[in-house]
């Protein structure tokens, strides 16, 4: 992660069943408003401008400075960090040719991984996921794409993202993508938000071992509490992620020819990442559903541990009990009552009736 990230914090509590778009009733299709909290400071644009043989990396908060690179003989990188701007996105939108649809769902950050084609670009949208600082937070943000034929745009939510090692590589010219077209930096996109996910597995199965551990030494409420919350976290995470499978396969068997032969071969290893990742949520959610079955199991057990030692206390005290009871009784006439070693007699009795009850408890092996 970069060091510069102001990343906004998503404590998954429990899902929403709904979440209402901003967008009063009534407003016509393709309205731009932006469903998070307003702000004042400036959308930061950073271009990567490059071909085989050269780099150009600039940052700028004006989009006139990007128009002359739509119809440019380079591959260009478009990066949005910001979409609290609505006059800038309508602006990209009027160059770049993008559909007021398109630019609605940019602004709609709650959407669900899809993909959709028009007649020059494709509009895609990601869910960057990432770990939090204390392994008990997942960052979450909606990352728009546009594919075209010579630039490719980025909007993201908020200044900082996980692309750091790409930007690196295509500086350094390192890898395949500064002498492959759009689609294979589309691609790396993808990838590098996908290899992320490898990492926020990491960090959920950290998370369920201590879990296990916990509750095989001794389960606590607390252990139970911890596997409500990753079962509502991986809920979240499998509604963002499974409908990026369907996204790769689309992506890879479009008919556009913005995506070539080359790229495609690449797109198919990128299907067998997110498949891997789904397969992983799977069995976290699997192995949850054990731990929860072992922490009631292991509270079961304990409870009948205790009823047994109480039973057992309470076998041995009945007889005890009994003859406590008989003697304790206000007759004038009872044998016994007024012997000389009666005392004496009565707790010998006693003794002999607590060590063959406890010797008779060991020969069936329940103490």
């Amino acid at each position: 992660m970069t060091s510069r990230r102001r990343r906004r914090s998503v404590k998954i509590r429990a899902p929403r069943l709904y979440k209402r778009h901003q967008a009063q009733p009534g407003q016509p299709p393709g309205t731009l408003v932006y469903d998070r909290p307003p702000r004042v400071d400036k959308v930061s644009i950073r271009v990567i401008d490059y071909g085989a043989d050269a780099c150009a990396v600039r940052t700028t908060s004006e989009v006139e400075d990007t128009f002359r690179l739509r119809d440019s003989d380079t591959v260009s990188w478009i990066d949005v960090e910001g979409l609290h701007d609505t006059d800038l996105l309508n602006r990209f939108g009027s160059h770049f040719g993008l559909h007021p649809l398109v630019l609605e769902d940019i602004l709609n950050t709650h959407q669900r991984p899809k993909i959709e084609e028009y007649d020059d670009y494709l509009y895609m949208v990601v869910r960057m996921l990432a770990p939090g600082t204390n392994g008990a937070e997942l960052h979450s943000e909606q990352v728009s794409i546009i594919l075209a034929r010579r630039f490719v745009i980025t909007f993201q939510e908020i200044p900082g993202d996980v692309f750091d090692p790409l930007r690196k590589r295509i500086d350094l010219g390192k890898g395949r993508v500064r002498r492959m077209g759009t689609d294979y930096l589309v691609y790396s996109i993808i990838d590098t938000i996908v290899d992320n996910y490898f990492l926020l597995l990491e960090k959920i199965a950290e998370r369920i071992e201590e879990i296990e551990d916990s509750i095989t030494a001794s389960p606590q409420p607390e252990d139970l509490s911890r596997v409500h919350q990753l079962r509502r976290e991986l809920v979240y995470l499998r509604r963002n992620i499974w409908p990026l499978r369907d996204v790769v396969i689309s992506l890879e068997r479009s008919e556009t020819e913005l995506v070539s032969e080359d790229a495609r071969i690449y797109i198919r290893d990128l299907h067998d990442h997110v498949v891997q990742v789904i397969e992983s949520l799977e069995n976290f959610r699997d192995v949850l559903a054990s731990l929860q079955d072992l922490y009631a199991s292991s509270i079961g057990q304990r409870t009948n541990e205790v009823i047994r030692v109480l039973t057992i206390i309470s076998t041995i005290f009945v007889p005890l009990t009994f003859l406590a009871g008989v003697y304790g009784m206000n007759f004038d006439i009872l044998p016994e009552l007024h012997w000389r070693h009666g005392y004496f007699a009565f707790w010998a009795v006693s003794v002999v009736l607590v060590a063959s009850l406890i010797a008779f408890l060991r020969s069936r092996r329940w103490i």
